[in-house]
């Protein structure tokens, strides 16, 4: 009797185990639990902990009771990679799925083991042996592969009979790397903005390149300890392409348009500039006149852009820079909440605007605008061609559609004006109280040129060059004052009707 009142038991636990399994896929599938694990409802979560000090504890306990149930947690290691960064974000990340996995593991070992037993008989036996010599070596090897579902080695872990300081032990070494890459990956694309994108994007890269590495980690270190396959490493190329071919463009083929003045561009900026903000329902009412304007942009001859003066060829990427960007704009106005999973995370996190350019897949590193013969994006016409050429007051003059940005202009830069374009740029920045502040001892810039101050010669610099243009008492204040900057505001620069 006591026979059979033990196997009873055995299979109600089974059956709770079960329950508990349903109960988290369904929790998360058909309960408003769901709701915060999907894009809105993790922008939502990150905008409440934002800021609080008890965040990392309540992220915590989120993942270790999330994992403890079975419920998915690849969108919550994302999510902790966005709000705290690296190093952080990999610490708690990893405090919490520790907990959580143990905590499975112990679920299962306590609630299914009986029943798999009675299930499986004397078959377990050759089973068991194998987990107890092997079970380290093996669980680490599946715990370094991505593939292989987290949640899934946790509960079926404790249903065989690896000791648990083992389980605890191959869990926190095998899931480490995994955790380090997923939330530097998040991270990066947070840090993927225009003030740090080229570093971004190689972050982004190295972390896909690391998930490979890792997917094929225990193949790799089972085929070097082959004398053949040493031999055989030892003689490895690897061919890191910095950038791709591209075909030659028909208009970089062909002789090229002369460079053209931009007066065609003035007239479209005419029609929609309303300083400090831009009327793009106008814009993409009437966009003939830009994409005439750029159209011949693209057919201007490279080579022969580069023979000209520094003024001609500011003055044309400058044009080129606002003109791109124009038309980013109109092809997805009006702009609305609508980016990937990632990109709504890391626009939660940074408190970007449902309106901001932001929401624009890929907006500044895409290659979306065909000028002198290339596609560029905006990171390529700003940081890759007019930074290098020396003139600071470029980041008065580039546009990137929002509040916090150096407004537009109602006429285009020209060579011959330049100079005294620029100087009239950075006086009317320098006018506004919302972009140049002094607050007692303290003056307050627009964080743009926090984000470029290396440009002007690093904050001294900077401090030297605000001095020419702004006013007797804060230009008194700007050798000794301390200099703070204001937060951006990404919302899009267009009118309000």
């Amino acid at each position: 009797m006591a026979e059979v009142r033990r196997d009873r038991t055995a299979w109600v636990k089974l059956g709770v185990l079960v329950a508990i399994l349903a109960g988290g896929a369904m929790a998360a599938a058909f309960t408003p639990l769901g709701d915060y694990l999907s894009r809105d409802g993790v922008g939502a979560a990150i905008d409440w902990l934002r800021g609080s000090s008890a965040a990392p504890l309540v992220y915590i306990a989120i993942y270790a009771a999330a994992t403890a149930l079975a419920i998915p947690g690849s969108i919550l290691t994302l999510a902790g990679g966005a709000m705290f960064g690296v190093a952080w974000g990999t610490v708690y990340t990893t405090v919490g799925a520790n907990l959580g996995a143990n905590a499975a593991f112990g679920i299962a070992r306590f609630l299914g083991r009986d029943a798999v037993e009675q299930m499986a008989g004397t078959r377990l036996e050759k089973m068991d042996k194998a987990t107890e010599n092997h079970g380290f070596r093996g669980l680490l090897t599946l715990r370094l592969i991505p593939a292989v579902p987290f949640n899934a080695l946790n509960f079926g872990s404790g249903l065989t009979a690896i000791p648990w300081p083992t389980y605890a032990l191959a869990t926190v070494i095998g899931i480490f790397p995994g955790t380090f890459v997923y939330t530097m990956f998040a991270d990066a694309l947070l840090a993927g903005s225009q003030e740090a994108s080229r570093e971004a994007l190689l972050r982004v890269l190295l972390s896909g390149a690391l998930l490979i590495v890792l997917s094929f980690l225990p193949a790799i270190v089972k085929r070097l300890r082959s004398s053949t396959a040493r031999s055989a490493a030892a003689t490895l190329l690897v061919v890191i392409v910095a950038q791709g071919w591209q075909p030659t463009s028909a208009a970089a083929q062909s002789a090229g348009e002369p460079i053209p003045t931009h007066e065609a561009f003035s007239s479209v900026l005419a029609d929609v500039v309303r300083q400090p903000v831009v009327d793009y329902q106008r814009l993409v009412e009437n966009r003939a006149g830009l994409d005439a304007y750029l159209s011949v942009l693209a057919g201007v001859d490279p080579t022969e852009l580069a023979g000209e003066t520094r003024e001609v060829q500011l003055a044309f990427w400058i044009n080129a820079y606002n003109a791109c960007m124009l038309r980013l704009v109109a092809d997805h106005y009006p702009i609305q909440k609508d980016a990937g999973l990632l990109a709504r995370l890391k626009n939660s996190v940074a408190g970007r605007p449902e309106n901001s350019v932001w929401q624009i897949p890929d907006v500044f590193s895409a290659k979306h605008c065909q000028v002198a013969g290339e596609p560029r994006s905006q990171d390529d016409i700003e940081h890759v061609i007019i930074r290098p050429m020396g003139e600071p007051r470029i980041h008065f003059a580039v546009n990137c559609a929002a509040l916090s940005c150096p407004v537009m202009w109602p006429e285009a830069y020209e060579a011959s004006t330049l100079n005294d374009q620029l100087d009239r740029a950075v006086s009317h920045l320098v006018e506004n109280p919302a972009h140049f502040a002094v607050e007692g001892s303290t003056v307050r810039l627009n964080k743009v040129l926090d984000w470029f101050k290396d440009d002007f010669g690093g904050e001294e610099g900077l401090r030297a060059f605000m001095v020419d243009y702004a006013p007797a008492e804060a230009a008194a204040l700007l050798a000794d004052a301390e200099i703070t900057f204001f937060d951006y505001d990404w919302t899009l620069n267009d009118v309000v009707r």
